[in-house]
């Protein structure tokens, strides 16, 4: 059973991974700012984070929050991000919920429902939904269509765009 949950786990991954830069290559805004990212760099220093436990606080491999995990993934490539969750309210530019794409910031509420309490990032989306990375208590580090599930469609909060990626 352990492995076909890993190999289920492993062909998710994969497919959210590579979709966004096959089949969605259009949706990737190709920047010619010197601060622009390049969104594989960023799909492999995430792919080695998938499975990591959940740690209030964790800002680093070995325990991640929702917050830590994009601190270190970005900070590897040089980038500071807010420390925690409600820091993202007022970072860069709100997107509309259909226009979330790749790399953008997912806000959702916390125990607080007029606060922002999570935040996870999305790295695919189609017509079933929006795929997002995150470190959740129940589960770690993880890739989970949030669309649909309740939880999440009753925290959502807005989205935010902070970067322009190379593919």
């Amino acid at each position: 059973m352990a492995q076909r949950s890993h190999f289920f786990q492993t062909l998710v991954v994969t497919f959210v991974t590579l979709l966004p830069l096959v089949s969605w290559g259009h949706t990737l805004t190709v920047s010619s700012e010197p601060d622009s990212l390049r969104w594989s760099d960023i799909v492999q220093l995430y792919e080695g984070r998938l499975g990591e436990r959940y740690q209030g606080g964790g800002k680093q491999p070995g325990g991640f929050d929702c917050s830590g995990l994009l601190y270190w993934i970005y900070g590897q490539m040089d980038q500071t991000l807010p420390a925690s969750s409600r820091g993202y309210a007022h970072e860069g530019k709100l997107i509309a919920r259909d226009s979330i794409r790749v790399g953008d910031f997912m806000l959702f509420s916390g125990r607080n429902a007029s606060e922002i309490g999570h935040v996870g990032l999305c790295v695919g989306h189609d017509s079933t939904g929006i795929y997002m990375l995150h470190s959740a208590t129940h589960s770690g580090v993880l890739i989970e269509n949030w669309v649909g599930q309740a939880y999440y469609e009753r925290r959502y909060l807005g989205a935010r765009r902070l970067f322009y990626y190379r593919p």
